[in-house]
């Protein structure tokens, strides 16, 4: 989450309509406090994709080996392709403008052509929105979660004062 509990957020634009959110500038660092104050590992960036049909996110093994991780646990989890026990890891996850997720427990497993998925574990933590008007797909994300969106109830009020009558502002007339 935001270290100090502002709200943030950051947004992806896409050039046309995507099938895959893809997020090529994401951290993923040793798990460490932010708020330590204690010298912070570095974390490397690679490229991830945003699932919203995935429980937790996942980590590829070149991740794993790069920062040198060790498994603190292992899981039984579920993916497109059966099921399987994974090696669990703690890392931090850097996402734009300042927001981290310290202490995320994510497994490994094989992500094509992304080095981390991003699961509901993180997206569920915020505000997530994915619109495509005019045929370009945009994705926002904020922590922590700020309103409601209900598209329903928007158009609800919308239909409401269709076809009533606003009140015009008055105008004094001229002699």
């Amino acid at each position: 989450m935001a270290r100090d509990n502002l709200p943030r957020a950051f947004t992806l634009q896409f050039n046309g309509r995507t099938r895959v959110l893809r997020d090529d500038d994401v951290g993923v660092s040793e798990a460490y406090d932010p708020a330590s104050g204690e010298p912070k590992p570095s974390a490397i960036r690679v490229n991830a994709v945003w699932d919203t049909g995935a429980t937790s996110s996942v980590i590829n093994k070149e991740v794993i080996s790069t920062l040198g991780l060790q498994p603190i646990d292992k899981q039984k989890i579920y993916t497109a392709n059966g099921e399987r026990v994974a090696d669990v890891y703690l890392v931090n996850i850097h996402l734009a403008n300042g927001v981290i997720f310290p202490g995320l427990r994510v497994s490994d497993g094989d992500i094509l052509g992304s080095s981390v998925l991003i699961g509901m574990d993180i997206i569920g933590r915020g505000d997530f929105a994915v619109t495509n008007h005019q045929d370009k797909t945009c994705m926002s994300f904020q922590v922590p979660s700020s309103r409601k969106i209900d598209f329903v109830k928007e158009l609800e009020v919308r239909a409401s004062t269709k076809g009533k009558r606003h009140p015009r502002k008055s105008r004094k007339k001229r002699r």
